[in-house]
């Protein structure tokens, strides 16, 4: 995962998200030229700056599927998900200050990502990315919300990687609650 409010919020999405936003499988193949990191960046400074404070992280997993996996592997995934940020987060000042565009830079640097149909629209937010990992590849589909107290993305991935695939839907909901702990 990535620095600053991505890794907050889970991103995994780009992380696992990365980050991270897209609706799942549109045929809309004409728009999916790779779009360079500093016009996806440039779009995602439409968002509102993100405010400062502590946030409450509500993750979940709405579909996973791996063949082959072992009985109890969604369970686990959704534990140590859910677990990871049961207390929330603090997002500091200069956090904030930064907004989303340096965090998409960096997703874009550590994942080795190439976002495609990103458009941001009062709020909205939905993209595709596709990333390239160590022996495979994700494919990336998000979509949903953006405030600067809020957010709710949506987002279906799928990962191959040695012959294996893994597909996945979460949804990451976070809310400022109030000021950090001293």
């Amino acid at each position: 995962m990535v620095a600053g409010f991505w890794k907050n919020s889970g991103m995994a999405i780009v992380a696992a998200a990365a980050l991270a936003a897209c609706s799942s499988e549109t045929d809309d193949s004409a728009n999916d030229t790779p779009m360079a990191v500093e016009d996806a960046a440039r779009e995602f400074s439409k968002l509102d700056t993100p405010q400062p404070g502590q946030y409450d992280l509500d993750v979940e997993i709405v579909s996973f599927d791996m063949p082959g996996a072992p009985e109890g592997a969604l369970d686990q995934m959704r534990s140590a998900m859910e677990g990871a940020y049961a207390e929330g987060f603090c997002l500091t000042p200069e956090q904030a200050d930064k907004g989303f565009e340096e965090q998409l830079a960096q997703v874009a640097q550590d994942a080795d990502c190439n976002f495609n149909n990103l458009s941001v629209d009062d709020g909205k937010v939905s993209a595709k990315a596709i990333c390239n990992l160590d022996g495979g590849t994700m494919d990336m589909a998000m979509n949903g919300t953006v405030s600067s107290t809020s957010s709710d993305i949506t987002a279906d991935t799928k990962l191959t990687a040695q012959g294996q695939t893994v597909s996945m839907t979460m949804r990451m909901k976070q809310t400022r609650t109030g000021d950090c702990a001293a």
